[in-house]
Formats: structure tokens, sequence, C-alpha cells
């Protein structure tokens, strides 16, 4: 499996963004341009074994998820997998660690494509990239959203 891990310092508290990410709701609120969310149906809070499901189109092309929470650890950690996804396995961690006041998020995604040596291919070319432009918008996008949470509740 190949793996793929990128972090971002957050103005908040590791149990404001574990809360944020055990909805699967707020994918709508972080979600590049590239993908758009068609519909989610989870139930909040997040549960080992409970299943979620997206629609989502990513760069025009339909997918249909369904997902399941691996592990929970309130504050700390929420890691999903996948029933059915575009990826032969999937495993994405969500990992929340108290740092200089805030909060150190990191998503550490192991995956595996299909297609054999035409999906090792692609993950080798082009699904770094793709990963690299996808969670630097997620990660920009959920720093904001912290950062505006903070200002709105300060005034």
């Amino acid at each position: 499996m190949a793996i793929y891990e990128r972090s971002v310092l957050l103005q908040a508290t590791p149990g404001e963004v574990y809360a944020f990410h055990q909805d699967p709701k707020n994918i709508t609120k972080i979600s590049p341009a590239s993908l758009r969310v068609i519909r989610v149906e989870c139930q909040v809070p997040a549960r080992v074994g409970e299943e979620f499901c997206l629609e989502v189109s990513q760069f025009g092309v339909p997918m249909r998820w369904i997902g399941f929470w691996e592990e929970v650890v309130p504050g700390e950690a929420l890691v999903d997998g996948a029933k059915k996804s575009p990826f032969r396995e999937w495993r994405h961690q969500h990992l929340f660690r108290a740092e200089g006041g805030g909060c150190r998020m990191t998503d550490r995604v192991s995956y595996a494509l299909p297609g054999g040596i035409l999906g090792r291919l692609l993950d080798a070319t082009v699904m770094k990239l793709i990963f690299t432009i996808m969670f630097s918008a997620r990660h920009r996008a959920t720093k904001a959203f912290f950062k505006e949470g903070r200002i709105k509740a300060a005034n």
C-alpha cells in the first residue's frame, strides 16, 4: 500500500478539530473546487463500525463512497476505511495533537489503486500530485474555518 501524509497547525483545540471531522457533512466546508459533494449520509457522533455514504463528483467523474469508522478516539484520532470507493484499499487516519496552543492535524492515507501495473503507474505519476493538491486545499480551508470561527467568537 502507498502512503500519503500531510499536516497543518490549526488555531483550535484537538477536541474542536476532532468534533468537526467526525461529521462527514463538513466535507462540504473544506472541499476544493474540483470536488462537488452531491450527497452525504452519516450519523454523528462517529462510532466504530458505523457507515457513512458520500456521493461526489471529482473532476467531473461521479463516485460513490461507502465508508466506515475503523477507530474513534475522541480528541485524538478518527480512522475511516472504505467498503466501496475508487480505491482497491483505503485507510484514512485523521490525527489530532495539541501543539503550540493549537492543534496539529495530520491526514495519513494508506491506499492502493485498482488495475495492477496500470494502477501502480498511475500512483507513481499522478496520484501523489492529486493528493497534494486536494489536501493542500482542504488544509487551507480547515485553517480558514477555525480562524474565522475564532474571529466570530471574539466579536
